[in-house]
Formats: structure tokens, sequence, C-alpha cells
């Protein structure tokens, strides 16, 4: 039986950097008061609170920055990993060839890089563009990919380092330590709560190879979905088969 319940953010619950649509929090808090819901995202802890709303704060566990920085569903603080300035300087090297390399005038400069903490992130078009330039973008990650290509000495460095770079949302690259990304980190919430892998599900729109929720494929089970609409679609099925004691 299906109890513990992962979600990806963006392109999952809600669409890139927005706000959870109304008609989409009944839905999650019912889910919530059946099983455990563990949001998984690049995103600060912030970003996880200002997208679902305080409608939704108590409801479920945070992962956030791809795991590093992971919290119950108090708010209350279970893990957090640091990356050294040492590693953040030659991360900030490699975005800047990036920035040149996609050769894009953005809106706001200052809109493009965030230092997490746990996690260093880099949007091309920046964070708060507007979400359909976002969404056409690099819907395929193939731009994203592409550029990492160029860059084989660079990322060698960065892994020397203890650092790993993916492409991530709709616009971003994830820089993070080595072993501290979202299958990892879902691996090691499983084990501290002690769930029954055969009981916990992940959920994403991002589940291929070289995506940023690939890392989670082989640690749990896995269902992708392609936006938020299909996702609440599914969770409105699922409340409903095990209204009815239905297995789905």
């Amino acid at each position: 039986m299906l109890k513990h319940v992962f979600f990806d953010l963006d392109g999952t619950l809600t669409r890139s950097h927005s706000l959870i649509q109304p008609a989409h929090v009944p839905l999650l808090q019912r889910l919530g008061k059946q099983k455990d819901v563990i949001v998984v995202t690049g995103g600060t802890y912030p970003d996880i609170r200002r997208q679902l709303t305080p409608a939704l704060d108590g409801q479920y566990f945070s992962l956030a920055q791809s795991g590093g920085h992971a919290l119950d569903k108090n708010g209350d603080e279970i893990w957090r990993v640091e990356i050294t300035k040492e590693q953040t300087n030659p991360i900030l090297l490699l975005i800047e060839k990036m920035k040149r390399g996609f050769n894009i005038k953005v809106r706001d400069e200052n809109d493009c890089v965030e230092q997490r903490g746990s996690q260093v992130s880099y949007s091309v078009l920046g964070y708060h563009e507007d979400v359909n330039k976002k969404y056409a973008f690099d819907p395929t990650f193939e731009k994203r990919k592409e550029m990492l290509s160029r860059f084989p000495e660079e990322l060698a460095r960065l892994r020397s380092l203890g650092i790993e770079a993916a492409v991530g949302g709709t616009t971003t690259f994830n820089f993070t330590l080595i072993g501290q990304d979202k299958g990892s980190n879902v691996q090691r919430l499983t084990e501290r709560e002690v769930w029954n892998k055969s009981e916990c599900l992940y959920v994403g729109d991002a589940l291929n190879p070289g995506e940023n929720d690939y890392a989670v494929v082989g640690i749990i089970d896995t269902k992708a979905v392609k936006d938020e609409n299909e996702t609440f679609a599914w969770i409105e099925k699922l409340l409903s088969a095990e209204k009815s004691n239905v297995v789905d």
C-alpha cells in the first residue's frame, strides 16, 4: 500500500516558480491527511513555502536544494549540508562561461544565480522571467545538456572538488555536492524515517536520463507526469480509488 509520496515541485505540483493553483490545495491537503507528502526540489525551503502557500504549512516534509536541506513537517531542520567558498568560486567561473555561450540578454542579471548554501543554481533567463518564456526555452533539456558538454575540463575540475552539475527545472543548472542529489537524499530520508521502499513513490516531470528527477530512478518507484494538472488528476484518482477501497 502506498504510504509515502514524494513530489517534485516545479512542473509537478506548480508551474515554474509559481503558486499552487487554488483548486489543487484541498487535494494536497486530503492526501497529506492520509499519507506522508514529501516535496523534493532544487529550490529553497522558503521557495517551497511560498509556492505551496501557508494553507499547506505543517503538511509535508521538505527536501530543499535537491535534498541538501531537509526539514520535517513542522519546519524543523533534519539535516543541512553546505558548499564551501573554495567549491563555489570555480562554479561561478563556469557559470560566467556558460552565460557567454548562451549569449542571451536577460531582464535582470542579478536574478540568474542563487547561492543557496547546499546548492548553487544558475537560471539562463532568470528565476522570475515570464513563466511561458521559461517553459518555451528548453522543454527537451537539450540546449542545457549541450552547453554542459562544452566544458568537460571545467566539469572534471568541479568533480575533483566534490561538485557535480545537472540540468533542472525549466531554465536551470544545479551544482550540488556529489552524493547530495535528489536520489541520494530520498534514500537518506526513507532510511531515517524507517519507511518501507515498497510503500514509497516519487512523482516528477523530469525522470528521463540527464534530467533533474532521474537520480531517483532505482531508489524508489517513480511516476512520470507532464505537468501539475496531470499530477493532481492522478491524486484525485488515487484518493477516489482508496475511498472506494479499489486498488489501482
